[in-house]
């Protein structure tokens, strides 16, 4: 339970930041005057930040820990990358709320198919009536949500 507990709230902590970093790193773009620069210094402030963590308690991995991981794995960063770029053009643009809302939908129904199929390597974990509910219900909200904003995007 416990453990639970810290995993939620760090979860939370985690999701609070998610926004923010197409917030923060718009103001970088800004500065430096595209979005593409920007995306690189957060990611080198990202790199700076795990190095710093890795390094001491950890130390480096071999080539051979490195070649080992499946090539799809590797994959992690394009996505990432794809989402602080797609974050540092669009939130100021369409906004922060409405961004979450569709990343949340994708986010949501990606991790079912991964936990329905267990992909990747991950357990399967089907995907049982009260979590179908839960996504619909959540689905419906985010579309209430939005249906304002499309309104107003009607020339």
């Amino acid at each position: 339970m416990l453990s639970y507990l810290i995993f939620a709230a760090w979860s939370l902590l985690a999701g609070a930041g998610i926004p923010l970093i197409g917030v923060l790193n718009s103001g970088v773009a800004r500065s430096v005057g595209n979005p593409f620069a920007a995306t690189a210094v957060m990611f080198a402030m990202a790199a700076i930040v795990a190095f710093g963590f890795t390094l001491p308690l950890y130390g480096h991995p071999t080539v051979a820990q490195l070649g080992s991981a499946p090539l799809v794995s590797y994959g992690a960063g394009l996505l990432i990358g794809f989402y602080g770029l797609s974050a540092t053009i669009i939130i100021p643009r369409f906004g922060a709320a409405s961004f979450i809302a569709y990343i949340l939908i994708a986010q949501l129904l990606t991790s079912a198919v991964v936990d329905q199929f267990g992909l990747f390597g991950m357990a399967r974990r089907p995907i049982e009536i009260t979590k179908l509910a839960g996504l619909v219900v959540i689905v419906a909200g985010i579309a209430v949500m939005e249906i304002g904003n499309l309104t107003k995007a009607r020339p």
